[in-house]
């Protein structure tokens, strides 16, 4: 009882810890007066940091539930998933690209070898989510089931990132087939990710334009695709990591000039848009009104995260030309980090009575005495979402294992 007692009080801590001590396995430092150059953007430690990023998110996941966020447990992941998920976005379009360049005919068949796999894993995720729902007894009307089975309306509010990662994915495949296009390729990925995030501004969460009831599906808070500021907040990456690739050889020259100042002020900029951010979305967020009032604040918030997002990004990449993490740990999350992304909500609520009663993100917290439950859930979920992500990937690798030949 006393070692649950403690481990309660300093949950937060010994997480941060043990973050610490996986950092130094598998550390690659760079030799005095050098970076590593073209070998921190390798596949290595690429999908070592997509590893890092997809186990940070179940943190920022976990961290929103009403317990943590009052009793403050995992508080630093609480209001920067965003950003984690753009260093994934990053890494997306950073591969696609230097794919694209050092595979020949990468483009030939892509649709069927990168984008119909999502979708395979999409509806394979729809079938887990439904086949949980019926056990759990959710009372879905027939019109519900119908839009929720087709992907018309998500059935796992987290599982948005599917349908972003596809619009991507399809605008670099179109662009960079047509050489005349591909001149503008860039420009466009960013014009694309920008639109996304146009259309959530001018919206808002709901498609308030439309007369209907408060209870028609459009007039219902993030009932629909692309309402909800996690949709777009973080896209920008994606084109910025094909920027990169593309540019990745004036980069690093760039970097090489005075990088540990250039590594300073990256970190100064991401501290200080951290806490500038956290003040703008509380007190002039994207939820301040619905309608034409709330254009203004959501654009505000919109281009605010964008920055963030791209000067996050750029720290992490310098930071990654002296040193980086490859370990077997996080390779293991890197290759299972997309089933690792979508199975997790289902988890969150299966273990959920075991902190709270009610509505999810506003339930009513469960105290008990030392708030043992806080370290029981975070690892019965971590433990819980690792074993289901592994036994999902592996259902899709079966399922598509003929489509990327």
């Amino acid at each position: 009882m006393p070692v649950v007692r403690f481990l309660s009080n300093n949950f937060s801590y010994f997480v941060y810890g043990l973050l610490l001590i996986s950092f130094f396995v598998g550390i690659k430092v760079s030799p005095k007066g050098k970076l590593h150059e073209g070998e921190g953007f390798s596949l290595e430690a690429m999908t070592s940091l997509k590893g890092m990023m997809a186990l940070f998110v179940l943190f920022h996941h976990i961290s929103q539930k009403a317990l943590f966020r009052i009793t403050g447990s995992l508080g630093f992941f609480l209001y920067i998933g965003f950003l984690f998920v753009g260093i994934f976005f990053f890494c997306s379009g950073y591969g696609l690209y230097k794919s694209f360049l050092t595979k020949q005919n990468y483009l030939e068949h892509f649709p069927r070898k990168r984008i119909l796999p999502i979708v395979i894993s999409f509806y394979v995720m729809v079938a887990l989510y439904a086949l949980y729902y019926l056990i759990v007894g959710n009372n879905f009307s027939t019109l519900d089931w119908v839009l929720r089975l087709t992907g018309l309306v998500i059935i796992n509010s987290q599982c948005w990132f599917a349908y972003v990662i596809v619009i991507m994915y399809f605008t670099f495949y179109f662009v960079y087939k047509s050489e005349r296009a591909q001149k503008n390729g860039i420009l466009i990925l960013f014009l694309v990710a920008l639109i996304q995030g146009f259309w959530f501004v001018f919206n808002g969460h709901t498609l308030w334009w439309i007369p209907g009831s408060d209870k028609s599906l459009w007039k219902i808070p993030c009932a629909l695709l692309f309402q909800g500021e996690w949709w777009v907040n973080s896209t920008i990456a994606f084109p910025f990591g094909v920027l990169i690739a593309k540019k990745e050889n004036e980069f690093i020259e760039w970097a090489k000039k005075n990088f540990w100042l250039k590594l300073f002020v990256s970190f100064v900029l991401v501290v200080g848009l951290y806490f500038a951010g956290n003040e703008l979305t509380q007190k002039f967020g994207y939820w301040s009104a619905e309608g034409l009032a709330g254009i203004l604040p959501r654009f505000t918030c919109f281009v605010f995260q964008s920055i963030q997002v791209i000067v996050t990004c750029i720290f992490v990449i310098l930071l990654m030309q002296k040193f980086y993490v490859s370990n077997k740990f996080y390779k293991l999350y890197g290759k299972i980090s997309f089933e690792f992304y979508l199975i997790q909500e289902m988890i969150l609520f299966s273990w959920g009575y075991l902190i709270g009663r009610g509505n999810d993100f506003l339930a009513k917290p469960i105290y008990v005495f030392g708030n043992w439950n806080i370290p029981i859930y975070a690892i019965l979920v971590f433990l819980t979402v690792t074993i289901s992500a592994i036994v999902y990937n592996k259902i899709n690798k079966l399922l598509t294992k003929g489509l990327k030949k």
